[in-house]
């Protein structure tokens, strides 16, 4: 349960970076249209209005454009990210000298101050909004002392000049807003998305708590009914019968040792075992591909023998969910194809299993180890084979990956560390 929870915070952190980083970049992005559209319009009211003082303005744009530019380029290399309620408060200050050099709160692009307020609202939280709103009215009083604009020498009239320049204030307003408002949306609609997930993962965490608690009573029944069935097969000198019943045993140790780790509690008993990876991955596959009755090609590529200290529940485990996803995934081939591995590293032994399937998508991939995230479908997955799997390998201190190669199916590996070590479950 605790894991369960530290993963939830895990996501909330992540929901909120993924939040202001999206945000960071829209706001470049914004910026970068606002710069175009007050060197044009500038451009046009030098045109219209010959009295208008625009080498002020053009290097106050010019200040805009290379601040711009030093945070796009902090944002490619992830060197720097200002906040966002810092880049509008400069926004805003930004905006007083190209409006104090064009006619002030006369000017019909004063209304864009407001537009920065709409901004805070949506993205900054309701202090900022509040200091920033503050600022805009104090930026408006001080612009109220500002020249006004020389529309005594347009060429077309006072008038004509200030109705274009309302309607042109007004639709790139207009646009501006709806802009970022669709933008906003979007994002929003991912926020409830990871706030559904979050809840699952709540209600995913107290199923668990309530199905371990349950299912432990049976399990200790199992266990010492099969170890006197073991008992009593040997008494009647019934191999077969033993066999079964030490098959019932051991499964059985099985499943409790997982329900153990998964709720964080751990017996004196129950620390890492030393066995020879390569003879151990081998049966263990020949097995469950068997189990599984895998009728396809099975290649199994192991370099020498390796002694490690491995949970072995919590590995039998993983390799049983992953080879069982990979003959699903092969299912529907005509020729089908599971590569097993055994790689020995300087620091690390890393089990991988390749099938020949139909590999996943990007979009799924980045999701995959998260509960009730399945590539089945409506297949009847509840995606919680590799969520299990990616829990147990963190409480061996492992790693598992999951691949999508190019040459096509998807590529499983789980990276054990060599040195032997108390098994933890912090």
């Amino acid at each position: 349960m605790r894991f369960l929870l530290k993963k939830r915070a895990v996501h909330l952190a992540g929901a909120m970076a993924s939040r202001e980083g999206t945000a960071h970049r829209w706001l470049i992005i914004l910026r970068w249209v606002a710069v175009l559209g007050m060197i044009s319009t500038t451009v046009i009211a030098e045109h219209l209005v010959p009295g208008l003082r625009t080498l002020p303005i053009f290097v106050a744009i010019s200040a805009i454009a290379l601040v711009n530019l030093a945070w796009s380029l902090a944002e490619k290399t992830r060197s720097w990210r200002p906040s966002v309620t810092w880049q509008v408060v400069l926004d805003v200050l930004a905006l007083v000298p190209v409006l104090w050099y064009s006619g002030g709160i006369s000017n019909p692009f004063a209304s864009f101050i407001a537009f920065q307020i709409v901004l805070a609202g949506l993205l900054c939280s309701g202090r900022a909004t509040m200091a920033i709103a503050s600022l805009a009215l104090l930026v408006i009083m001080a612009l109220w002392l500002a020249p006004p604009l020389p529309l005594e020498t347009a060429r077309i009239g006072g008038s004509e000049v200030r109705k274009i320049g309302h309607f042109v204030s007004l639709t790139a307003l207009s646009t501006f807003v709806g802009l970022f408002v669709l933008v906003y949306a979007k994002q929003l609609g991912e926020l409830r998305q990871e706030g559904a997930r979050n809840e699952r993962l709540t209600m995913l965490g107290r199923l668990v708590g309530g199905l371990s608690h349950e299912l432990n009573t049976p399990l200790a029944t199992i266990l010492l009914a099969s170890k006197d069935l073991v008992a009593a097969g040997r008494e009647l000198q019934a191999s077969e019968i033993t066999h079964l019943s030490k098959t019932i045993a051991e499964e059985a140790q099985r499943a409790s040792d997982i329900i153990g780790v998964m709720r964080g509690h751990v017996r004196p008993d129950q620390f890492t075992d030393t066995l020879e990876l390569k003879s151990f991955v081998t049966d263990f596959t020949q097995r469950e591909l068997d189990r599984l009755g895998f009728d396809g090609e099975r290649v199994i590529v192991a370099q020498e023998p390796v002694h490690l200290s491995v949970l072995t529940a919590g590995l039998c485990q993983v390799l049983s969910s992953v080879l069982t996803n990979a003959v699903e995934a092969t299912a529907p081939l005509a020729r089908r194809r599971i590569e097993v591995g055994v790689t020995l590293g300087d620091s690390q032994v890393e089990v991988s299993v390749r099938d020949n399937g139909p590999g996943i998508s990007s979009e799924v991939l980045s999701h995959l180890g998260e509960p009730f995230q399945t590539t089945k479908g409506g297949q009847g997955g509840m995606g919680l084979g590799l969520y299990v799997s990616s829990t147990l390998a963190r409480r061996m201190d492992a790693l598992l990956r999951v691949e999508s190669p190019e040459e096509g199916g998807t590529l499983v590996t789980l990276s054990l560390k060599r040195a032997a070590s108390v098994f933890s479950v912090s």
